[in-house]
């Protein structure tokens, strides 16, 4: 992994800076407090999100901002990797945002967890990591911040020992020789209800038996009743045969019956229609008598009469052609009332329009005098445009020259001020200072002198502007005059034409009014009345001949009745005769069903015996059947029960087999499991003890000054100092010795845990925050050959020490002003 670049967004003291890593040795530089500490927090935080254990939201967003962000870009495995954070805040706290991870381009967008987790795969960092508070390997291989640098040394050695198997991934060891431990607790407990499963195992088995012997009891029952069930449901099946053979024949019988009824019904229903016929005959009789009577009343004469449809055409066209007339004449007289009163409207406004249209001369005259004036406006407004741009070009000039009359002012106040230069921090001479004062001086009279002729410049050309813009609004006044009389002057060329418009209207309207009055004339009311006379007297005619038709109609009528009459009484005389022959024919039908009924009258005793008997079979059977039911029953619950007891005696069984199996699982691991893992553990803390008491005491050896002082590490991984061959107290050293103790711990944790965790793609990077607080001079030139042994192709160094800039390979200064913290130089 190598940074390429790292971005902030209002994080702590940064409000936007972008700052580009090369590889090799880089030197973050600046004063204490300037902001190099927080762009480590930053990458830390892009790459592992905020955490309480090394820094909250809260502590990194910058104060008095709602949103922050943090975007780093690496190389890794070849790939460029992007990574973007953002923090906001909400109204108690400062929450993780969503952020995106982008590999070669590709973008994948994830909350702060999900980033966490691909990141982690990406960099070869176990992924228990996720849920942990502190990421230790982080923390031992790339980047410690400065106050955690010495906490691991001086913690007592039984937490010491504990972060070194977390960092290591030795705790596991532990961990499962601890579960192991609780394991055999819970396979006691089990143990325990596995016992309690197994009782009554003796007691469930002989049950068994018992019930097998009454299940066998039973079926011997069930089997001796079924042939005794079959014989009843046999006889039973030939009785139903029986008893259904009989059944059809009285069928056949109650069929006789229902005829003898049918025919004594029909014999009844022809009685009636008898009767019914010899009504209706007198009935007839008195209506053909009555209609012969009425027949020789009536007397009518032959006559010739128009078709009624003609005298009713010829009436229509009478009246139509009479309320024509009549509608014609009142149209013609409303029309003539209409076409007055418009002639006179038409006047008034004939009258109106010409007295408007009177002025017209006079207004076109002063239209073209108002019209002459107004052409100078372009020119005037051209002209002002001229001299606007003359005096905001003269306004712009004077804005500089005071700009640089207050600059050479500023320069002078601090010349006269300056003893030290602020870049070089050698002493101005006098000589110099005064020379550039006297310079200033000549800069400032010459400006005063410009600033005089433009400003009584700006101030004539101002008085010319005000009176053009004077003569400007007159022409605009004029202007405006000019198109109010031009719309008056539009208007009254409107009203001519609409005067013509009437006076056409009202000759048409004249020269209607006597076509109209001469219509009048021609429509007398004489006419109309002699039209109206003709059509009632053929209404009249009409009259007669309907009354003459209707009494002939009621002639034909009764004649026609009288015809069917008769008729009618012919076909009753048929009737009569028909029924008497049907009548005969159903006494022979009804003699022959008696005769038949009188064969089947003993099978209905017969049926009711065999009916008893049947009856008495089903007795048995159903009998036979409830006993064969209670055996089934017994036999299905002596069943069920024999199959509870076989499913409580084989979970015993296996509640016996487990706990066997408990035994042999729980004596393998009290007796072998732990103690493999006490050992495994005990050889993975030996070879990481060699490995790094040896890179130790190698590193220790470079980074400090006295030769007589060495390090070593013991069983406990505590450092331990000889000085002059005796052991030292950490604690008595001094400050540049504890930090190479410090470093030397810091870099030889990072070289054993590159090498044992293979996994790891972070091995081309080391960031140190501050790693030579209290090293002499000495000590620092020793900090080149550490740089040197470590062979890293990117270490970052935070650090306010000028010396550390003679042997990186680049620098990137922090500069920190108002509040503000930026990159002045890399």
């Amino acid at each position: 992994m190598i940074l390429k670049s790292i971005r902030l967004k209002n994080i702590r003291s940064y409000t936007e800076q972008q700052i580009d890593l090369p590889e090799g040795a880089i030197l973050l530089a600046g004063d204490i407090g300037s902001g190099k500490s927080s762009i480590l927090h930053a990458v830390e935080f892009a790459l592992f999100g905020a955490r309480r254990d090394s820094i909250s939201g809260e502590a990194l967003l910058r104060k008095g901002e709602r949103q922050g962000e943090v975007e780093i870009r690496f190389e890794l495995d070849g790939k460029d990797i992007i990574v973007k954070r953002t923090l906001k805040r909400q109204q108690d706290a400062v929450a993780q945002d969503s952020g995106y991870i982008a590999v070669d381009g590709i973008r994948t967008e994830g909350t702060a967890t999900e980033l966490k987790a691909r990141i982690l795969d990406m960099l070869g960092y176990p992924r228990e990591l996720l849920t942990k508070s502190k990421s230790l390997i982080y923390r031992y291989t790339v980047y410690t911040p400065q106050e955690e640098m010495k906490q691991v040394i001086f913690d007592d050695n039984e937490a010491r020992i504990d972060t070194l198997r977390k960092v290591f991934g030795i705790d596991r060891y532990k961990r499962v020789s601890e579960n192991a431990l609780i394991y055999v607790r819970q396979i006691k407990e089990g143990k325990k209800e596995l016992l309690g499963m197994m009782q009554g195992i003796d007691e469930k088995r002989s049950e068994m038996e018992k019930r097998k012997q009454e299940l066998e009891a039973a079926m011997r029952k069930r089997e001796e009743l079924m042939p005794l069930l079959e014989e009843a449901r046999r006889k039973k099946a030939a009785k139903k045969s029986e008893i259904n053979s009989v059944e059809k024949k009285i069928t056949e019988l109650h069929d006789f019956r229902k005829k003898s009824e049918v025919c004594d019904v029909k014999l009844a229903e022809m009685a009636r229609q008898k009767m019914k016929d010899v009504n209706e005959l007198a009935e007839n009789d008195t209506e053909i008598a009555k209609l012969k009577r009425k027949l020789e009343t009536i007397f009518l004469d032959e006559k010739e009469y128009p078709p009624a449809e003609q005298l009713d055409k010829e009436i229509a066209s009478l009246e139509m052609e009479a309320s024509a007339l009549a509608s014609r004449k009142a149209e013609l007289a409303e029309r003539d009332r209409q076409i007055q009163r418009r002639i006179l409207e038409l006047g008034s406004e004939i009258h109106a329009k010409s007295a408007k249209t009177a002025v017209s001369a006079e207004k076109e005259a002063l239209y073209r005098q108002l019209l002459e004036e107004a052409k100078d406006k372009e020119t005037m407004t051209r002209l002002l445009g001229e001299i606007s741009s003359r005096l905001k070009a003269a306004e712009i000039t004077i804005s500089e020259l005071n700009s640089n009359k207050r600059n050479s002012e500023t320069l002078k106040r601090q010349m006269s001020e300056m003893k030290t230069c602020p870049t070089c921090k050698q002493d101005v001479p006098e000589t110099h200072r005064h020379a550039i004062i006297d310079e200033e001086e000549r800069k400032t009279r010459k400006i005063t002198s410009e600033l005089e002729q433009l400003v009584a410049e700006k101030e004539s050309i101002a008085k010319t502007l005000e009176e053009h813009n004077k003569k400007l609004e007159r022409l605009a006044e004029k202007e405006r005059s000019l198109a109010g009389m031009k719309v008056e002057l539009s208007n009254i060329a409107s009203l001519r034409e609409e005067l013509e418009q009437v006076r056409k209207i009202h000759a048409n309207l004249d020269q209607e009014r006597s076509g109209i009055m001469s219509m009048l004339a021609q429509l007398d009311d004489k006419l109309i009345e002699k039209i109206r006379h003709e059509a009632e007297g053929k209404k009249a005619l009409l009259k007669e001949m309907n009354s003459y038709n209707l009494q002939l109609k009621e002639k034909k009528h009764n004649l026609q009745m009288l015809a069917e009459k008769e008729q009618r009484k012919e076909g009753i005389s048929k009737h009569q005769e028909q029924l008497k022959l049907e009548a005969a024919r159903i006494d022979e039908e009804k003699r022959h069903i008696g005769e038949e009924i009188f064969k089947r009258g003993a099978l209905e005793e017969f049926y009711k015996r065999e009916k008893s008997e049947l009856d008495r079979i089903l007795d048995e059977e159903k009998r036979l059947e409830v006993r064969n039911g209670e055996i089934s029953k017994e036999i299905e619950g002596v069943s069920r029960l024999i199959a509870t007891l076989e499913r409580d005696i084989k979970e015993k069984e296996k509640a016996q087999e487990r706990l066997e199996h408990l035994n042999s699982v729980q004596q393998w691991l009290e007796e072998m499991f732990v103690n493999l893992m006490a050992t495994m553990e005990k050889q993975i803390m030996a070879k990481v003890h060699g490995q790094f008491s040896e890179l130790f005491s190698t590193w220790f050896g470079l980074l400090i000054e006295d030769a007589n002082i060495t390090a070593r590490i013991d069983d406990s991984f505590t450092p331990v100092v000889m000085q002059n061959s005796y052991d030292t107290d950490i604690l008595h050293l001094s400050g540049g010795e504890k930090t190479s103790i410090a470093l030397a711990y810091r870099l030889a944790l990072n070289k054993v845990i590159n090498d044992i965790v293979s996994s790891i793609k972070t091995k081309d990077i080391l960031i140190l925050d501050e790693p030579t607080d209290g090293f002499s001079s000495e000590q620092l030139d020793k900090v080149r050959n550490v740089l040197d042994e470590l062979n890293v192709k990117q270490t970052i160094i935070v650090s306010h020490e000028s010396k550390i800039e003679s042997f990186v390979d680049h620098v990137i200064r922090i500069h920190k002003s108002e509040h503000v913290s930026r990159v002045v130089s890399g």
